[in-house]
């Protein structure tokens, strides 16, 4: 009892000067849509803080419950604020991000994202905000949600490049039958011009 207070007070002092998140609510169905994908993953590796404060954490995802993604994800983070987070190697968590830009997945300190402890004494985040522990939210977002297929590889980019804006050129045949086109046009402009022209003479 002792260490779950020691765990508790900690916590709310940590978030209380470090960082000014707004009230959070347990993970319903409602909050759910807010996220663009939603996964249980083990990160790979983290990137070094940037010039702009922010990090990339890479993750090989290991139940995917929302979104579309392939099975290798990378996650922009928060390195520099008061609203910082922190990853490692090896750990397991639960992501809930969204899209900050095209591509850009990032995930944010004052919301749901939470860290498996293997001592449920250290998760100070079952207590103060999940209610449950880190095994029975898994078990809700399967009930809620299920587990999605991962994206092949081919078909994402696919889907990324019919995003993207297009600036497609013309095959060599059309090429050449807009220049000769644009050569009759031409000359059909030249001939009125200088028959007009011939006219007023």
């Amino acid at each position: 009892m002792k260490s779950l207070i020691v765990v508790f007070i900690s916590f709310i002092s940590f978030t209380a000067f470090a960082c000014d998140c707004p009230l959070i609510q347990k993970i319903d169905a409602e909050s759910l849509k807010k996220y663009n994908v939603v996964f249980y993953g083990v990160v790979d590796s983290v990137s070094s803080c940037n010039t702009e404060g922010l990090s990339i954490a890479y993750f090989t995802i290991e139940e995917l419950y929302k979104g579309e993604t392939e099975k290798n994800i990378k996650i922009t983070f928060d390195c520099s604020s008061s609203c910082m987070m922190s990853f490692a190697k090896g750990e397991k968590w639960i992501i809930y991000a969204v899209y900050k830009k095209f591509e850009v997945l990032a995930a944010h300190f004052c919301e749901h994202t939470r860290k498996y402890y293997s001592d449920e004494k250290q998760d100070a985040y079952a207590f103060t905000i999940s209610q449950q522990t880190f095994e029975q939210e898994k078990k809700y977002l399967i009930t809620n949600l299920g587990i999605q297929a991962f994206v092949e590889k081919n078909k994402l980019n696919e889907q990324q490049s019919l995003l993207k804006p297009h600036n497609d050129q013309p095959s060599g045949l059309n090429k050449i039958l807009l220049l000769i086109v644009s050569f009759v046009v031409m000359i059909i402009v030249f001939l009125v011009s200088r028959k007009k022209k011939n006219n007023k003479q």
